[in-house]
Protein backbone atom coordinates (compact mmCIF):
# COMPACT_ATOMS: atom_id res chain seq x y z
CA UNK A 1 0.00 0.00 0.00
CA UNK A 2 0.92 3.40 -0.96
CA UNK A 3 1.84 6.02 1.76
CA UNK A 4 1.93 9.46 2.17
CA UNK A 5 3.77 11.88 4.21
CA UNK A 6 1.03 14.24 5.48
CA UNK A 7 1.97 17.77 6.64
CA UNK A 8 -0.41 19.74 8.98
CA UNK A 9 -2.96 17.56 10.87
CA UNK A 10 -5.21 20.56 12.19
CA UNK A 11 -9.15 20.90 11.70
CA UNK A 12 -9.13 21.87 8.04
CA UNK A 13 -6.64 19.31 6.75
CA UNK A 14 -8.69 16.99 8.41
CA UNK A 15 -10.61 16.37 5.54
CA UNK A 16 -7.88 15.92 2.60
CA UNK A 17 -6.15 13.19 5.25
CA UNK A 18 -9.23 11.05 5.46
CA UNK A 19 -9.43 11.83 1.48
CA UNK A 20 -5.94 10.25 0.96
CA UNK A 21 -6.87 7.00 3.13
CA UNK A 22 -9.94 6.82 1.37
CA UNK A 23 -7.87 6.30 -1.88
CA UNK A 24 -6.00 3.68 -0.09
CA UNK A 25 -2.82 5.21 1.32
CA UNK A 26 -1.29 4.68 4.37
CA UNK A 27 -1.05 8.39 5.95
CA UNK A 28 1.84 9.24 7.94
CA UNK A 29 0.47 12.46 9.77
CA UNK A 30 2.83 14.90 11.27
CA UNK A 31 2.05 18.20 13.16
CA UNK A 32 4.10 20.11 15.47
CA UNK A 33 1.04 19.63 17.97
CA UNK A 34 0.70 16.37 19.25
CA UNK A 35 -2.95 16.95 20.29
CA UNK A 36 -3.35 18.27 16.74
CA UNK A 37 -7.31 16.69 15.63
CA UNK A 38 -5.66 14.80 12.76
CA UNK A 39 -3.38 13.34 15.07
CA UNK A 40 -5.17 10.46 16.01
CA UNK A 41 -7.02 9.53 12.70
CA UNK A 42 -3.52 8.98 10.54
CA UNK A 43 -1.89 5.70 10.34
CA UNK A 44 0.96 7.02 12.37
CA UNK A 45 1.94 10.46 13.63
CA UNK A 46 5.21 11.78 13.95
CA UNK A 47 5.13 15.47 16.42
CA UNK A 48 7.09 17.37 13.82
CA UNK A 49 6.76 21.17 12.37
CA UNK A 50 6.00 21.42 8.73
CA UNK A 51 9.05 23.60 8.84
CA UNK A 52 11.35 21.22 10.23
CA UNK A 53 13.12 19.80 7.25
CA UNK A 54 15.15 17.13 8.83
CA UNK A 55 12.41 16.19 11.25
CA UNK A 56 10.40 15.55 8.43
CA UNK A 57 12.92 13.51 6.34
CA UNK A 58 13.79 11.25 9.22
CA UNK A 59 10.04 10.09 9.97
CA UNK A 60 10.08 9.46 6.18
CA UNK A 61 13.26 7.70 6.28
CA UNK A 62 11.86 5.91 9.57
CA UNK A 63 8.40 5.04 7.75
CA UNK A 64 11.09 3.37 4.59
CA UNK A 65 9.56 5.90 2.40
CA UNK A 66 10.51 5.77 -1.43
CA UNK A 67 10.10 6.84 -4.96
CA UNK A 68 6.54 5.20 -5.17
CA UNK A 69 5.33 6.79 -2.11
CA UNK A 70 4.21 10.51 -2.14
CA UNK A 71 3.98 13.74 0.09
CA UNK A 72 0.61 16.13 0.47
CA UNK A 73 0.13 18.99 2.42
CA UNK A 74 -3.29 20.97 2.46
CA UNK A 75 -1.83 23.23 5.14
CA UNK A 76 -0.32 26.84 4.87
CA UNK A 77 2.34 28.33 2.62
CA UNK A 78 5.37 27.26 4.22
CA UNK A 79 4.41 23.76 4.70
CA UNK A 80 5.47 23.58 1.03
CA UNK A 81 8.57 24.16 1.72
CA UNK A 82 9.27 21.68 4.08
CA UNK A 83 7.27 19.05 1.34
CA UNK A 84 9.31 20.24 -1.47
CA UNK A 85 12.51 19.41 0.46
CA UNK A 86 11.81 16.41 1.95
CA UNK A 87 10.31 15.16 -1.79
CA UNK A 88 13.43 16.62 -3.66
CA UNK A 89 15.66 14.49 -1.01
CA UNK A 90 13.57 11.23 -1.46
CA UNK A 91 13.42 11.90 -5.36
CA UNK A 92 9.65 11.82 -4.82
CA UNK A 93 8.01 13.66 -7.18
CA UNK A 94 6.20 17.20 -6.36
CA UNK A 95 6.48 20.43 -6.92
CA UNK A 96 10.11 21.56 -7.62
CA UNK A 97 12.05 23.38 -4.61
CA UNK A 98 12.54 26.09 -6.64
CA UNK A 99 9.03 26.78 -7.92
CA UNK A 100 7.99 26.32 -4.13
CA UNK A 101 10.18 29.70 -3.38
CA UNK A 102 9.05 31.67 -6.73
CA UNK A 103 4.99 31.40 -5.30
CA UNK A 104 6.12 32.01 -1.74
CA UNK A 105 9.11 35.08 -2.69
CA UNK A 106 6.58 38.29 -4.17
CA UNK A 107 10.00 39.20 -5.23
CA UNK A 108 10.82 35.99 -7.17
CA UNK A 109 6.70 35.92 -8.44
CA UNK A 110 6.21 39.40 -9.74
CA UNK A 111 9.46 38.83 -11.98
CA UNK A 112 7.69 35.77 -13.24
CA UNK A 113 4.95 37.38 -13.90
CA UNK A 114 6.98 40.22 -15.56
CA UNK A 115 8.25 37.45 -18.16
CA UNK A 116 5.12 35.72 -19.24
CA UNK A 117 3.68 39.46 -19.91
CA UNK A 118 1.33 38.87 -16.81
CA UNK A 119 0.98 42.83 -15.96
CA UNK A 120 1.18 43.69 -11.89
CA UNK A 121 0.87 46.89 -10.18
CA UNK A 122 3.90 48.96 -10.26
CA UNK A 123 6.41 47.55 -7.81
CA UNK A 124 9.56 48.03 -6.40
CA UNK A 125 11.91 47.29 -3.43
CA UNK A 126 11.76 49.20 -0.32
CA UNK A 127 14.95 50.04 1.81
CA UNK A 128 13.38 50.46 5.59
CA UNK A 129 16.68 52.30 6.78
CA UNK A 130 17.11 54.22 3.40
CA UNK A 131 14.78 56.72 1.57
CA UNK A 132 12.25 55.13 -0.20
CA UNK A 133 12.88 52.30 -3.20
CA UNK A 134 15.84 50.74 -2.58
CA UNK A 135 18.07 50.39 -6.02
CA UNK A 136 19.45 53.60 -8.06
CA UNK A 137 19.25 56.90 -6.65
CA UNK A 138 18.34 55.85 -3.17
CA UNK A 139 19.98 58.15 -0.27
CA UNK A 140 20.01 57.06 3.08
CA UNK A 141 18.26 59.13 5.72
CA UNK A 142 16.62 58.69 9.41
CA UNK A 143 13.20 58.61 7.67
CA UNK A 144 12.16 56.50 4.43
CA UNK A 145 9.82 57.95 2.33
CA UNK A 146 7.48 56.78 -0.77
CA UNK A 147 7.57 58.44 -4.27
CA UNK A 148 4.62 59.97 -4.45
CA UNK A 149 2.88 61.05 -1.22
CA UNK A 150 -0.33 61.55 -3.07
CA UNK A 151 -0.98 57.88 -4.01
CA UNK A 152 -1.72 55.06 -2.44
CA UNK A 153 0.30 52.23 -1.57
CA UNK A 154 0.39 48.36 -0.23
CA UNK A 155 3.99 48.00 1.63
CA UNK A 156 4.41 44.03 1.93
CA UNK A 157 7.22 41.99 3.56
CA UNK A 158 8.62 39.46 0.43
CA UNK A 159 7.80 36.03 1.76
CA UNK A 160 4.43 34.66 2.69
CA UNK A 161 1.06 36.38 2.71
CA UNK A 162 0.86 37.40 6.84
CA UNK A 163 -1.21 40.46 7.15
CA UNK A 164 0.32 41.61 9.98
CA UNK A 165 3.11 42.53 7.17
CA UNK A 166 0.92 44.20 4.98
CA UNK A 167 0.80 48.01 5.15
CA UNK A 168 -1.95 50.22 3.64
CA UNK A 169 0.22 53.70 3.18
CA UNK A 170 -1.49 56.95 2.67
CA UNK A 171 -0.17 60.13 2.46
CA UNK A 172 3.84 59.14 2.50
CA UNK A 173 3.30 58.02 6.29
CA UNK A 174 5.36 54.94 6.81
CA UNK A 175 4.63 52.39 10.20
CA UNK A 176 7.23 50.91 12.54
CA UNK A 177 8.81 48.05 10.70
CA UNK A 178 10.02 44.63 11.82
CA UNK A 179 13.33 45.30 12.83
CA UNK A 180 14.75 41.68 12.68
CA UNK A 181 14.33 38.92 10.26
CA UNK A 182 12.24 36.01 10.27
CA UNK A 183 9.86 33.48 8.21
CA UNK A 184 7.98 36.87 6.46
CA UNK A 185 10.57 39.11 6.30
CA UNK A 186 13.61 37.71 4.59
CA UNK A 187 15.75 40.38 2.65
CA UNK A 188 12.94 43.02 1.65
CA UNK A 189 9.73 44.68 2.01
CA UNK A 190 7.71 45.92 -1.70
CA UNK A 191 6.19 48.87 -2.27
CA UNK A 192 3.65 48.58 -4.59
CA UNK A 193 1.14 50.90 -5.61
CA UNK A 194 -2.60 50.56 -5.44
CA UNK A 195 -4.85 49.81 -8.01
CA UNK A 196 -8.46 50.46 -7.93
CA UNK A 197 -10.54 48.20 -9.51
CA UNK A 198 -12.96 44.76 -9.19
CA UNK A 199 -11.11 41.90 -7.19
CA UNK A 200 -11.45 38.94 -8.69
CA UNK A 201 -9.85 34.93 -7.44
CA UNK A 202 -8.99 31.82 -9.96
CA UNK A 203 -8.36 29.05 -9.27
CA UNK A 204 -6.59 26.81 -12.26
CA UNK A 205 -6.61 23.20 -12.22
CA UNK A 206 -7.15 20.35 -14.73
CA UNK A 207 -8.21 22.70 -17.73
CA UNK A 208 -10.66 24.71 -15.02
CA UNK A 209 -10.57 28.34 -14.62
CA UNK A 210 -12.80 28.79 -11.22
CA UNK A 211 -13.50 32.41 -10.75
CA UNK A 212 -14.81 34.24 -7.64
CA UNK A 213 -15.55 37.92 -7.63
CA UNK A 214 -14.95 38.92 -4.64
CA UNK A 215 -17.90 41.54 -2.92
CA UNK A 216 -15.54 42.11 -0.16
CA UNK A 217 -12.79 40.54 2.23
CA UNK A 218 -15.91 38.34 3.70
CA UNK A 219 -18.68 37.19 0.77
CA UNK A 220 -17.60 36.65 -3.15
CA UNK A 221 -19.73 35.29 -5.86
CA UNK A 222 -18.95 32.61 -8.61
CA UNK A 223 -19.10 34.05 -11.75
CA UNK A 224 -18.77 32.20 -15.15
CA UNK A 225 -15.53 34.66 -16.29
CA UNK A 226 -13.44 37.55 -15.29
CA UNK A 227 -15.36 39.96 -18.18
CA UNK A 228 -14.10 40.54 -21.39
CA UNK A 229 -10.61 39.34 -22.59
CA UNK A 230 -10.97 36.59 -19.92
CA UNK A 231 -9.66 33.92 -22.39
CA UNK A 232 -6.65 35.70 -22.99
CA UNK A 233 -6.08 35.99 -19.39
CA UNK A 234 -6.80 32.47 -18.16
CA UNK A 235 -4.19 31.56 -21.05
CA UNK A 236 -1.20 33.89 -19.96
CA UNK A 237 -2.51 31.73 -16.56
CA UNK A 238 -1.64 29.00 -17.75
CA UNK A 239 1.20 29.75 -19.22
CA UNK A 240 2.60 30.52 -16.65
CA UNK A 241 2.20 27.55 -13.71
CA UNK A 242 2.80 24.99 -17.40
CA UNK A 243 6.42 26.77 -16.98
CA UNK A 244 6.83 26.28 -13.23
CA UNK A 245 5.93 22.53 -13.65
CA UNK A 246 1.96 23.15 -11.82
CA UNK A 247 -0.22 21.53 -14.11
CA UNK A 248 -0.59 18.69 -11.72
CA UNK A 249 -1.50 20.75 -8.66
CA UNK A 250 -4.37 23.54 -7.96
CA UNK A 251 -3.13 26.98 -8.16
CA UNK A 252 -4.94 30.45 -6.95
CA UNK A 253 -4.44 33.54 -7.98
CA UNK A 254 -5.79 37.25 -7.13
CA UNK A 255 -6.49 39.78 -9.64
CA UNK A 256 -7.56 43.43 -10.42
CA UNK A 257 -9.45 44.67 -12.99
CA UNK A 258 -10.40 48.22 -14.31
CA UNK A 259 -10.81 49.57 -17.39
CA UNK A 260 -7.75 50.29 -18.17
CA UNK A 261 -6.42 46.23 -17.64
CA UNK A 262 -6.00 43.52 -15.32
CA UNK A 263 -3.39 43.36 -12.66
CA UNK A 264 -2.45 40.20 -10.93
CA UNK A 265 -1.16 40.59 -6.99
CA UNK A 266 -0.97 37.09 -5.75
CA UNK A 267 -0.73 33.55 -6.59
CA UNK A 268 -1.05 30.54 -3.97
CA UNK A 269 -0.98 26.94 -3.48
CA UNK A 270 -2.67 25.87 -0.45
CA UNK A 271 -5.62 24.30 -1.14
CA UNK A 272 -9.24 26.82 -1.84
CA UNK A 273 -11.16 27.98 0.48
CA UNK A 274 -14.46 29.49 -1.88
CA UNK A 275 -14.49 26.97 -4.03
CA UNK A 276 -14.52 24.21 -1.26
CA UNK A 277 -17.55 25.93 0.51
CA UNK A 278 -18.69 25.94 -2.77
CA UNK A 279 -18.60 22.20 -3.60
CA UNK A 280 -19.98 21.49 -0.36
CA UNK A 281 -23.20 23.91 -0.48
CA UNK A 282 -23.73 21.41 -3.47
CA UNK A 283 -23.02 17.87 -1.36
CA UNK A 284 -19.91 17.59 -3.67
CA UNK A 285 -16.06 16.36 -2.09
CA UNK A 286 -13.84 18.65 -3.28
CA UNK A 287 -10.94 17.11 -0.66
CA UNK A 288 -11.62 13.93 -2.37
CA UNK A 289 -11.40 15.54 -6.02
CA UNK A 290 -8.24 17.78 -5.05
CA UNK A 291 -6.40 14.75 -3.22
CA UNK A 292 -7.14 12.23 -6.12
CA UNK A 293 -5.96 15.24 -8.71
CA UNK A 294 -2.89 15.87 -6.68
CA UNK A 295 -1.77 12.09 -5.55
CA UNK A 296 -2.90 10.75 -8.85
CA UNK A 297 -3.19 12.89 -11.42
CA UNK A 298 -6.63 11.99 -12.23
CA UNK A 299 -9.17 14.71 -12.83
CA UNK A 300 -12.19 12.84 -12.83
CA UNK A 301 -13.75 14.21 -9.51
CA UNK A 302 -14.03 17.37 -10.57
CA UNK A 303 -16.57 19.22 -12.13
CA UNK A 304 -16.19 21.59 -15.32
CA UNK A 305 -16.46 24.82 -14.08
CA UNK A 306 -20.17 25.91 -16.04
CA UNK A 307 -22.22 23.04 -13.76
CA UNK A 308 -20.73 24.06 -10.82
CA UNK A 309 -20.83 28.44 -10.78
CA UNK A 310 -24.36 29.00 -9.08
CA UNK A 311 -25.49 33.06 -8.75
CA UNK A 312 -24.40 32.26 -4.43
CA UNK A 313 -23.23 35.00 -2.30
CA UNK A 314 -20.77 33.18 -0.07
CA UNK A 315 -20.13 35.12 3.05
CA UNK A 316 -18.53 34.80 6.28
CA UNK A 317 -15.31 33.76 7.94
CA UNK A 318 -14.16 30.44 9.06
CA UNK A 319 -14.31 31.64 12.69
CA UNK A 320 -17.87 32.66 12.61
CA UNK A 321 -19.20 30.63 9.93
CA UNK A 322 -20.25 31.26 6.39
CA UNK A 323 -23.74 31.07 4.80
CA UNK A 324 -24.87 31.32 1.31
CA UNK A 325 -27.43 33.45 -0.27
CA UNK A 326 -29.65 33.03 -3.53
CA UNK A 327 -29.59 35.71 -6.14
Amino acid sequence: MPKVLFLGCNHDQIPYLQAAQKLGFTVIGTDLNPRAPGAALADRFYRVGYTDTEGLLAAAKNEGFQEKDCVFTAAAHFAYEGASQVADALKIPFISRNTVDICLDKTRYYASFAEHGIPVPPTCLFDPAGDGPAGEGASDPARPCVPDPGKVYFLKSDYGKSPSYCYRIKNGQIPSLPQRFDLFYRRHFLLQEEVEGTHFRVNLYAGQAAVFLKLTDAAALPVRTLGPGHAGVIRKLHGLISSLGLLNVLTKFDLIVNETGWYVIDIGLDPPLRLHLLYEHLGLDLPLAYTRFYLQSDPSGFLPWPRLCRPLIIQGTPARGFTFTSI
